[in-house]
């Protein structure tokens, strides 16, 4: 399964003619359809980007560090902490 140029957990591979099936990593749903269904798929489960196997994004760290000094997690800083990893989802490895 080839890993998909935008979204690394997202792997796909081509069943038939132009056609491809796709599988989150992160939360194993899986899709088939054309090129651009993969995509769109793709594009929706970017929200993952901070669950990819094996890596901390920026946000994780800011919200480690938030943890480390006694800052309660509030829903903006849920919203900040995915914008972070979105920004930059390869900090460290988990």
């Amino acid at each position: 399964m080839q890993q998909h140029p935008w979204v690394e957990w997202v792997g796909f591979e081509p069943i038939g003619r132009g056609l491809y099936q796709a599988q989150c990593s992160a939360c194993g749903a899986a899709v088939q359809g054309t090129g651009d269904k993969i995509d769109a798929f793709a594009q929706q489960h970017s929200e993952h980007r901070s669950q990819a196997q094996g890596f901390y994004g920026l946000g994780d760290a800011f919200a480690a560090a938030a943890g480390a000094i006694g800052a309660e997690p509030c829903a903006p800083c849920e919203a900040r902490r995915e914008a972070m990893n979105r920004w930059v989802p390869r900090v460290w490895r988990r």
